[in-house]
């Protein structure tokens, strides 16, 4: 059973970085796979091996227990299920697969190879971010992660794993060639995070570094001491430097709003400080409390979706409580692994206790939680790290001694609690990841086939029936598959409310709703309460995205249709004072102000619209968002400055932007 948990860990290594960091669809199911396959073997082994210090294991296996439990019942009271059931199994899955290494019969051997197969990963990784910097820079260098941040962090791991090689293969004892050849590698790794230029990465780097020279300082030499300051310098001003280079070759001018962020993430937390908002929930829920970059033509144009630091995002989501029990979970375990006055702990545990300390550091001012890869390797290495405190054997000190003894056969679980275990396991595995990852392939080939894959859409709603998405999907695929009639309206109206009551903190689907009601409603069913029940669901939108204009504009229109011009210009009026450049929302209150005959308000309405249109001059729209600020509406600019010049305005000449 070593032999099986150790190749399923060792290829889960080597596979988690790719396709985004593990966080692409594809890869997820493949590194989740791997994972619940190492719980299962670890299961249906029936044996366990706890550290030597007494009470390390089973009080950080306790921790997590509280934490994956409180992250549970954060999850059962979110108000998007799929995301909080997404979210808390990527906790969970992160602290079964580090029991099932914590209980295996790792020794020294088996840790020295995972840490070789570690390096070996991180270091495919250095290679192709120094293969791709000369053609494409950063972002070319951090593609493979899609944020240079967190390739940083993964390469992170490969480095400090190499140093406490080369320290160790460079003591009294050791050979010089081994060490020369982890330093080379150690080398290989630096250069590679200098070139990504994560501040964040370099904090992690020289808090673990300081830790080493801490942990080592009384067994080196006066030489070795000397060096060790030097290598330390000349870290900090390498990756000072490259942060420099990087900054001054870049204007970014959101910077710095990272304080703004862990402004407006612990206004979240304050909302929900014990329980939490849910696993996942973070991107649902921040939009609602986003603040505006008085920068720029556009005030909402930027977003956050997580903290950026991924202690605070866990207290978010899943509560201090849950987020405390991880911290100490992990110091518990740092400390049984590094060994803060033991210093001939071996090379391997050094490393990895290490480079789980440089992760935690970066994890203050990073959402390093959001790449798979960043999660399940250092559980895994973490787990197996604390398994093989429990040989015996002397020559594991090292990391490279021989292989331990026999483990005792006592306390086997009884087979038959084995094996409902295992069969547990397993169906949830089918629940959580095979049966998603099919209606997941489902509806993205619907997608691309168009009208013919409507069944498997249908398929895809069936195989996941609380995703929202697919609801979605079948709705605009009933609304489009010919003219109105009230059998299409039906359907559609059913599918968007089961989207709405599977996502309510979305404020698309109420706002679809209210356009199915105010389009089709009325028409087809000659239904005097349509238009009314349109206005409550715009409004409903509106509370849902209350920084955002582009409902209100809706709102706006809608009773304009309905002949109530004031409650409309009002609506409009809201949706400026949010984006003042809201260039369609300027036109339409200019329109509103002539139709009320208050003219004098109108021609002051498109002086405004003017100054919009200057501030609008070159800006390029990078998101959705902002395409639909800025989206130009030319005949309604004509008809306005056609109905102004009959109001007794001298016509002006065509404005063009």
């Amino acid at each position: 059973m070593r032999t099986v948990l150790l190749l399923l860990g060792a290829l889960l290594i080597l596979v988690a970085p790719f396709r985004e960091g593990g966080r692409d669809p594809l890869a997820l199911v493949v590194l989740h796979s791997l994972a619940f396959a190492c719980m299962i073997v670890s299961l249906a082994a029936g044996r366990s091996r706890w550290p030597r210090r007494p009470g390390a294991l089973p009080a950080i296996a306790l921790l997590l227990g509280l934490a994956v439990l409180a992250a549970g019942l954060a999850a059962a009271r979110a108000a998007y299920p799929l995301a909080a059931l997404l979210g808390l199994l990527d906790v969970g899955m992160a602290a079964g697969l580090f029991l099932a290494a914590a209980a295996s019969r790792a020794d020294g051997r088996t840790l020295a190879i995972l840490r070789n197969v570690a390096v070996a990963s991180t270091g495919i990784q250095a290679c192709l971010a120094l293969l791709r910097f000369p053609a494409g820079g950063l972002a070319a260098a951090g593609a493979s992660f899609l944020n240079p941040n967190h390739l940083a962090a993964f390469l992170n791991l490969g480095l400090l794993l190499s140093v406490a090689a080369a320290e160790e293969a460079a003591g009294p004892a050791g050979r010089r060639p081994r060490a020369a050849a982890w330093g080379a590698v150690a080398a290989l790794h630096l250069l590679a995070i200098a070139l990504l230029s994560s501040r964040g990465a370099l904090l992690g780097l020289s808090a673990a570094l300081l830790a080493l020279a801490l942990l080592r300082w009384r067994s080196w030499t006066r030489v070795r001491r000397r060096a060790a300051t030097a290598a330390l310098a000349a870290v900090l001003a390498i990756g000072g430097t490259m942060l420099f280079l990087r900054f001054a070759r870049t204007d970014d001018p959101y910077r710095y709003h990272r304080v703004q962020i862990w402004t407006a993430a612990a206004g979240m937390l304050a909302e929900h400080p014990f329980l939490g908002i849910g696993p996942g929930m973070f991107g649902q829920v921040s939009p609602r409390h986003n603040f505006p970059v008085e920068r720029g033509p556009l005030r909402f144009d930027r977003t956050f979706a997580g903290a950026h630091s991924g202690v605070l995002t866990l207290a978010v989501e899943s509560g201090i409580p849950a987020a405390g029990a991880l911290l100490a979970a992990a110091l518990l375990a740092l400390a049984a692994l590094l060994g803060w006055r033991q210093e001939t702990a071996g090379a391997a545990r050094i490393g990895i206790g290490l480079s789980v300390l440089a992760h935690l550091d970066q994890g203050l001012v990073e959402d390093l939680q959001e790449r798979t890869a960043l999660t399940l390797v250092p559980a895994i290495l973490l787990g197996a790290g604390l398994a093989s405190l429990g040989s015996r054997d002397a020559g594991e000190a090292t990391g490279e001694g021989v292989s331990a003894p026999a483990p005792r056969r006592g306390g086997r679980a009884r087979p038959a609690a084995r094996a409902s275990a295992a069969l547990v396991v397993t169906y949830f595995f089918l629940v959580a990841i095979a049966l998603p990852y099919a209606a997941h392939r489902a509806a993205e080939t619907a997608r691309r086939v168009g009208r013919e894959g409507l069944e498997l859409m249908r398929l895809a709603a069936r195989l996941n029936p609380i995703h929202p998405e697919y609801r979605h999907d079948l709705a605009m695929a009933a609304l489009n598959s010919g003219p109105p009639a009230p059998e299409r309206y039906a359907e559609a109206f059913l599918h968007l409310r089961a989207a709405r009551r599977l996502k309510p903190v979305d404020y698309r689907f109420p706002l679809l709703l209210a356009r199915l009601e105010a389009h089709a409603g009325e028409r087809l069913f000659a239904d005097g309460t349509a238009m009314e029940r349109a206005t409550a669901l715009y409004r409903e939108a509106i509370l849902l995205a209350p920084l955002d204009p582009r409902p209100r504009l809706e709102l706006a229109h809608h009773l304009l249709a309905m002949g109530r011009k004031e409650e409309a210009l009002g609506a409009t009026g809201e949706a400026l004072s949010l984006e003042p450049n809201f260039l369609r929302a300027r036109v339409l209150e200019a329109s509103i102000l002539l139709r009320l005959g208050r003219l004098d308000e109108a021609l002051a309405s498109e002086e405004g619209l003017e100054g919009t249109l200057r501030a609008l001059e070159g800006f390029i729209p990078e998101s959705g968002y902002a395409r639909a600020i800025v989206e130009d509406a030319p005949a309604d600019r004509e008809r306005l400055a056609a109905d102004l010049s009959a109001a007794g305005r001298p016509p002006q000449a065509d404005r063009t932007r």
